[in-house]
């Protein structure tokens, strides 16, 4: 009977050990995924931090690159709306027969149809940042719209359209040579050209052309101040 009773005390021992260990167990097993947590947590947030200092110098990067873009279609916009002037100017005085009314002072407004300045964006920090995938972790989905719509809609459409007006104004030059008079210090049409109506045809389409490419530049000079106003946004508050 002693060593039943024995028995039975040292079966409910080992069942207390085996107990311990269990939790034992289970705890380390608990600390471990813990720490295992605690360390990918702490893993994201700096990986959270890197991406965002990623981000930061990249609307940085940005910013600085649509500033340059604005000064640079402000300018375009300025010598392409001379140059609609200077034709609307032109095809006026061959309609009207009044080709000896080009005096002096019109000089330089004439010769300003042959300055065809098209616009080139800086598009550095945007391929960059398309390239590595930068544009999808803006947190931002308005400001991602933006941009993404101003480089691959906007860019491109006044890219396009700057083309066609290059290739209509190089057709415009060679057929406008013989109607350029050298003989003054400064340049500008004789009456001749305003008298021959396949020219003044062809200046009518380049000037159609012209306040096309004049408004698009607006429209597009209008989606970079708006971006740039969205980004300066978007810094100041993180």
């Amino acid at each position: 009977m002693i060593k039943f009773f024995r028995h039975i005390r040292q079966n409910m021992i080992n069942q207390n050990r085996t107990k311990k260990y269990l939790l034992y167990a289970i705890g380390e097993i608990i600390l471990v995924v813990i720490g295992i947590l605690i360390a990918l947590q702490i893993n994201n947030w700096n990986e959270n931090k890197k991406t965002q200092r990623n981000v930061d110098t990249f609307l940085s990067s940005l910013e600085s690159d649509l500033n340059n873009d604005l000064s640079t279609i402000t300018e375009i916009i300025e010598v392409q709306e001379n140059r609609l002037k200077g034709l609307k100017q032109l095809i006026s005085l061959g309609n009207e027969s009044k080709q000896n009314d080009i005096g002096e002072d019109n000089k330089n407004r004439q010769i300003d149809i042959g300055r065809n300045w098209t616009f080139f964006p800086v598009a550095g920090a945007y391929k960059t940042a398309s390239g590595t995938g930068m544009i999808e972790n803006l947190e931002n989905d308005t400001l991602k719209s933006e941009i993404v719509n101003l480089y691959e809609y906007y860019y491109k459409r006044i890219n396009y359209v700057g083309q066609i007006n290059d290739e209509r104004s190089e057709l415009l030059e060679w057929e406008s040579r013989k109607y350029i008079d050298n003989t003054s210090t400064t340049q500008r049409y004789d009456g001749k050209g305003l008298s021959d109506k396949d020219f003044l045809d062809q200046l009518g389409f380049v000037m159609r052309f012209t306040g096309v490419y004049v408004g698009f530049a607006n429209k597009t000079r209008e989606a970079i101040e708006k971006t740039i106003h969205t980004i300066k946004i978007e810094r100041e508050e993180k």
